[in-house]
């Protein structure tokens, strides 16, 4: 094909190169044929230079009419073959009609006269070696026809001078035959050797444009990384110093009410700390294209039910409608990666929602499943649709309240739809609201490994939990506030003593919370154990809830094991919320069996 498309090009630049001389060959032509008929009126009948004359003008009107054609449509691989042949055809004709000259025209012993018409038929055949040899099948069919006819016939007529002259007229013919052949062979290595340098140009321009382009990322890049790098620094550095702040202050309050509002302040600024640290890396993971999707088939309710576990208690608190409408729709997507989407999409909702509703639904359109959120929010501007998801980027006040964060929330959901092919849009009206609708491939019903769990029962439960840690002081922590959350906690340093002592004690929980990091152990296993052994005593088995900074396919065995995980830094609220749901639905489901 290859080979094909080169022969083309070059057939392409012979029709160009042959077009290019017409013009200048069509004037020598017809003077050469004035010339020619001025000289013979005056030594041969008169009809035979006025027949030479009358017939090169109109061949010389046709082939004007083929190049104003050439000029007009141009020359393409399609075409280039029939203009080729409308070349070869009209220097046939052309030579046809010399040679007819050299036919009719009276052999006689004037001497000026058969020296006139060889030299003549000769001259014509050598001035156009180089310009038919661009195309040497032109110039075969237009030297062979002008030549020959005279040439023979002076052969014929078997007198010494005629004989000569045809012999050596058929012999210039033969040398400039094989003289056009060389002649071609160069054109067509000038023309090969111009289509190497056109393509050197097109890459060199090529490689230009790319190594401009990279300049230019680069350049973006850099501005970007230190926009990263200003944002970043002064949005982290606010809920720690506010944090350092508050804990100075609750050293030296007394009044209790005043406290608890200051430990309610240290914890929004953590849990507004662990967000934007968490943004920071989801960003550079994705930038610096380290994830990668793991995709599946499950059913989209199990991320609805999640939704609800989360954000249930947000939404009431800022006194919002939070309407998820169960959706029983298989997708084939990573489950990590959309149920990250879906809850930056609700966090914004809700965050720049201050009154009405939020709501979830998803919907069949097009083969696709369409997951949409929408909100009663001040809506966005048209001018910043396609700004929101860029990096850093908050709305200004007019639209949105200014916002906490990085501006990261819906640069990272850019970039993980882009990474799972994932189409996101967004219709949103100022002062309406707005709706974010991202499209999913359905998937198999048939393939899905894990079911959807039910949806969340707010409210605390007092219960008993087992918390199995390495003992750091971060983990330690979350046994102290399971404790201030009313919880009865058995915790431990290694999964030998809680094994012991389930067997000792009378210590049955309703929930085990366990650290990914335990010492070597594979915490898989260490759960699996302790589930047997409590459910010796229970006859069911009891839930657990993992704590992991690990991520990728760490997370996906754990929840393929149908085990609850929480991503480090663990946030209290979202600890409690799901401690809360888990023994719920435990003791409802004690309840059923009993």
């Amino acid at each position: 094909m290859a080979v094909d498309l080169r022969g083309k090009d070059i057939s392409v630049e012979q029709v160009k190169q042959l077009s290019e001389k017409t013009p200048s060959m069509l004037w020598l032509t017809l003077l050469t044929a004035g010339f020619i008929a001025l000289i013979l009126s005056g030594n041969v009948a008169i009809w035979i230079p006025a027949a030479l004359f009358l017939s090169m003008v109109f061949l010389i009107i046709l082939r004007f009419w083929h190049y104003m054609v050439l000029r007009r449509k141009g020359v393409n691989h399609d075409n280039a073959n029939i203009h080729l042949a409308c070349f070869v055809c009209f220097a046939f004709a052309g030579g046809a009609i010399w040679g007819i000259l050299g036919l009719v025209i009276p052999i006689s012993s004037d001497m000026f006269l058969l020296v006139l018409i060889a030299t003549l038929l000769c001259g014509l055949v050598a001035s156009a070696v180089s310009y038919l040899s661009i195309y040497k099948m032109a110039f075969f069919s237009f030297a062979i026809v002008s030549i020959c006819p005279f040439a023979i016939r002076c052969i014929l007529t078997q007198q010494e001078i005629f004989v000569a002259i045809g012999t050596l007229m058929v012999l210039f013919l033969l040398v400039n035959l094989f003289n056009s052949h060389l002649t071609q062979i160069n054109i067509i290595k000038g023309i090969k050797l111009e289509q190497k340098n056109r393509d050197l140009i097109k890459r060199l321009t090529y490689e230009k444009n790319c190594a401009d382009d990279a300049r230019k990322i680069a350049d973006h890049n850099n501005a970007a990384k230190s926009r990263y790098l200003a944002t970043a620094s002064h949005d982290l550095r606010q809920p720690l110093n506010a944090m350092g702040f508050f804990v100075e202050a609750l050293q030296y309050e007394k009044d209790p009410v005043k406290i608890q509002q200051l430990i309610k302040r240290v914890s929004q600024s953590s849990e507004a700390l662990g967000n934007l640290i968490g943004s920071l890396l989801d960003i550079s993971r994705i930038e610096a294209g380290v994830m990668e999707p793991r995709q599946g088939h499950f059913i989209l309710n199990d991320l609805f039910a999640d939704i609800v576990q989360q954000f249930t208690d947000q939404a009431c608190d800022k006194g919002l409608s939070f309407d998820v409408k169960p959706c029983l729709q298989t997708v084939y997507s990573d489950k990590g990666m959309l149920g990250r989407i879906l809850r930056n999409l609700v966090s914004n909702a809700i965050h720049y929602t201050e009154h009405g509703f939020i709501n979830i639904s998803g919907t069949i359109e097009s083969g696709l499943v369409v997951i949409n959120i929408s909100d009663s929010g001040t809506g966005i501007a048209e001018e910043n649709i396609d700004k929101v998801f860029h990096e850093f980027f908050r709305i200004s006040k007019g639209a949105y309240e200014p916002s906490q964060g990085l501006g990261l929330g819906l640069s990272i959901v850019d970039g993980l739809c882009r990474l799972l092919g994932h189409e996101i849009k967004i219709h949103s009206e100022p002062g309406i609201g707005s709706v974010f609708s991202v499209k999913v491939s359905q998937g198999n019903l048939n393939m899905v490994t894990t079911t959807s769990e039910p949806m969340n029962i707010s409210g605390g439960v007092m219960a008993k939990v087992m918390i199995l840690s390495d003992g750091s002081e971060s983990v330690d922590n979350v046994s102290e506030a399971m404790r201030r959350w009313g919880y009865s906690v058995a915790d431990f340093t290694d999964s030998r003593e809680g094994l012991v002592f389930l067997e000792s004690e009378d210590f049955i929980p309703d929930l085990i919370i366990m650290d990914n990091d335990l010492h070597s152990e594979s915490v898989i296993e260490v759960i699996i154990d302790l589930q047997r052994k409590i459910s010796l005593k229970s006859g069911h088995k009891i839930p657990a809830i993992i704590l992991t900074g690990a991520g990728g396919e760490v997370q996906e065995k754990i929840q393929s094991y149908g085990f609850s995980l929480l991503q480090k830094p663990v946030q209290p609220a979202k600890l409690r919320s799901m401690a809360s749901y888990l023994v719920r639905g435990e003791r409802q489901a004690g309840a059923v069996r009993s």
